[in-house]
């Protein structure tokens, strides 16, 4: 994927048709969906061809609803992406999806993270440290 020269849209720019606002108790499912795709056994999904794609609209969704600032969210990510080196996440493509992500939605991109071509500037800061450190491990950096 060509992540340089496409600018930051805003996210309702290119989404898929959720609008409906989700009420609290949907929120804390949402986010307790995220926690376990943050341990091996709900990780397992997001190496799955079938299952990943769904899976990762979890996370898309919390990022609409404004919950990735929540600590536990922040937490489930952190896991997440060191999971994303220990296993090999499923590589998705638009068409698994039903359009193009945002190249800074990077829970749709965890394969090229896996193989440390994901450009580090559009991750979150919360996630870089660790980014960094794979990076180092895979020799892409000093």
């Amino acid at each position: 994927m060509n992540y340089k020269n496409e600018p930051k849209k805003e996210f309702t720019s290119q989404q898929s048709e959720y609008i409906e606002p989700l009420s609290e108790e949907e929120k804390e499912e949402l986010i307790s969906r995220w926690q376990y795709r943050a341990t091996p056994e709900g990780f397992d999904v997001i190496t799955d061809m079938y299952m990943a794609p769904a899976s990762l609209y979890t996370r898309e969704l919390i990022h609409k609803n404004g919950l990735e600032n929540d600590q536990r969210v922040i937490e489930a990510d952190k896991e997440i992406l060191k999971l994303s080196f220990k296993y090999v996440p499923f590589p998705l493509i638009e068409a698994d999806i039903g359009y193009k992500p945002e190249p800074h939605w990077w829970w749709y991109f965890l394969y090229d993270i896996h193989k440390g071509e994901y450009p580090l500037d559009l991750l979150p800061d919360h996630l870089k440290d660790i980014y960094i450190e794979n990076l180092k491990k895979l020799g892409k950096l000093t």
